[in-house]
């Protein structure tokens, strides 16, 4: 019988219970095929004797949204055949966490692996491929002065933001000349200039729409469309509208490509938003959709995602 851990967020509130998103489906999933689950607290793993180890609950039957777990058990993650991490917890302590993940060695699969996660998490790495994946004009500094004489020398607008944030938090637009752009840039790059701040051309098309496609073992499992409403952001939780769409023939080509691409690396199930031709970003913990495409579709893509991610 398969053993797999998912890594996931402390409930917040503390005690809330289990949230209706990406890993209590794939749970609930695995569970109904044999597999033994066990949801384990990202911030709980500590390191004893040369094994790492979390707090979690093994998943006995179907488990439902805002159920509560109860008390946790202390598991050895070397023992489990595969982990799958679905978030990085508190940043403060994400070095050493990750470090402890390094620790458990070749013999744990994980569905993305530790390299990709700290490559695709950031805005970073897609720069580095100009020639697989087209990307807007992306720069990065601390200094806020570098990145305003960046927008003031060049007539488009810019979106400003962290690299490896999240959900639409701190993410900005920005037209060459404003008077507010100063103030943004020396807020995201901190009282002390120490904090990174991604300059990324805006490209204008986003207007009609960006695509989120989820790619589960390199293929194309399913994708909707999300609109800007109350700004410039298209992320749900900042106010965007969803609704559910079809991949033209090259959007689904170029997404199979990249999915390929990102498998060869490692990355088995990623988030991947597009403007085409544009790629913006990828998201490799635990990108949203699931909920989404059922809303939309009344289809639940668990099923497929499994299969296609071979855990069984």
């Amino acid at each position: 019988m398969q053993r797999v851990a998912f890594l996931i967020p402390e409930p917040v509130p503390a005690g809330s219970g289990f949230i209706d998103g990406n890993y209590l489906r794939f749970a609930n999933e695995l569970t109904a095929r044999g597999c033994k689950v066990s949801l384990c607290l990202t911030d709980t793993l500590a390191l004893s004797r040369s094994s790492v180890s979390a707090d979690g609950w093994l998943a006995s039957g179907e488990l439902s949204e805002g159920q509560t777990p109860g008390k946790p058990t202390r598991f050895l993650l070397s023992e489990f055949a595969i982990i799958w991490v679905f978030s990085l917890g508190k940043r403060a302590s994400f070095l050493d966490k990750f470090q402890m993940l390094y620790a458990l060695g070749p013999n744990v699969r994980l569905i993305n692996s530790l390299d990709t996660i700290m490559h695709l998490k950031s805005k970073y790495f897609i720069t580095s491929l100009p020639e697989k994946i087209r990307h807007p004009e992306t720069h990065a500094a601390t200094d806020p002065n570098t990145l305003l004489s960046i927008i003031n020398n060049a007539d488009k607008a810019w979106v400003a933001k962290p690299p490896a944030g999240s959900l639409g938090r701190d993410v900005f637009l920005l037209q060459p000349g404003d008077t507010n752009n100063r103030a943004i840039l020396e807020h995201l790059c901190g009282p002390e200039q120490d904090q990174y701040t991604l300059l990324q051309e805006h490209i204008d098309a986003i207007s009609g729409g960006e695509k989120r496609v989820l790619l589960a073992g390199g293929k194309v499992i399913g994708q909707y469309k999300r609109t800007a409403v109350n700004d410039h952001r298209t992320n749900l939780l900042q106010g965007a509208n969803s609704e559910a769409c079809e991949l033209t023939e090259e959007e689904l080509a170029c997404c199979n490509n990249i999915g390929a691409f990102l498998t060869s690396m490692g990355a088995n199930y990623v988030g991947l938003d597009m403007v085409y031709p544009w790629i913006i970003e990828f998201n490799v913990i635990n990108p949203g959709g699931l909920v989404t495409i059922e809303a939309l579709t009344g289809k639940n893509l668990a099923p497929e995602i499994i299969s296609q991610l071979d855990m069984t």
